[in-house]
């Protein structure tokens, strides 16, 4: 039986798990289509405010159950005998490293959306609400993709390749490296959207502060 993988082994997501990048690609895109607060929200009135706060979470979901899928293979693969895999210690110092820089990224988040607040972090946005500059929007301007793209890299670094000889494992975790990277570029793109809807409501202010502050990693 494939080992317990972080959050959880979910054997009712094995039958996803080659259609992974999907679900969560497709939890991006419900991400996607309620970034023009602005525009949409004086359009649509309230009825955008209920189809965000239905829309946004349930691209959370898809991006989450997307992620676990990835982490959930066909049990049936084979494992050497005498390996420590997964989740399950392997006396390696770098495993530390990647728990306390999983914690960081985390907690990172947290931080994010203890700032922005939960309603603007998971369900919708007022027109009028204003621009959040301070904590760790104060870092980059997006500080929960950072977080997300920081988490994932790392939890696919604690689950390490190297201990599978096996051509089954080796092309699980190209998977996974993939995953990440085409992970990464979607969340580099919706920053790029959600900045032009941005610019386009405050202007200057936003214009200042994007010259002021780097979009999704710290320089």
């Amino acid at each position: 039986m494939f080992p317990p993988i972080f959050p959880v082994y979910i054997p009712a997501l094995v039958p996803l798990h080659k259609y992974a990048p999907l679900i969560w690609m497709t939890g991006v895109v419900c991400l996607w289509l309620t970034r023009y607060t602005h525009q949409l929200g004086k359009r649509l009135g309230s009825a955008y405010y209920a189809l965000s706060a239905l829309i946004r979470p349930t691209g959370i979901l898809l991006i989450s159950m997307g992620w676990l899928a990835l982490f959930a293979p066909n049990p049936g693969y084979p494992v050497p005998s005498g390996l420590s895999i997964g989740w399950l210690p392997r006396g390696n110092w770098t495993d530390i490293l990647c728990w306390l820089a999983i914690a960081a990224f985390f907690a990172f988040g947290v931080w994010a959306v203890a700032t922005l607040g939960l309603r603007r972090s998971f369900l919708f946005r007022h027109v009028d609400d204003g621009l959040i500059t301070n904590g760790p929007y104060a870092i980059v301007r997006h500080p929960q993709f950072l977080s997300a793209i920081g988490v994932s890299f790392f939890v696919i670094r604690l689950f390490n390749p190297t201990d599978f000889p096996s051509v089954a494992f080796g092309a699980y975790y190209h998977s996974l490296d993939l995953n990440w990277a085409l992970f990464t570029l979607s969340f580099w793109v919706l920053s790029i959207l959600e900045e032009r809807e941005l610019m386009a409501h405050f202007g200057d202010e936003y214009e200042e502060y994007a010259h002021r502050v780097p979009r999704l990693f710290p320089n």
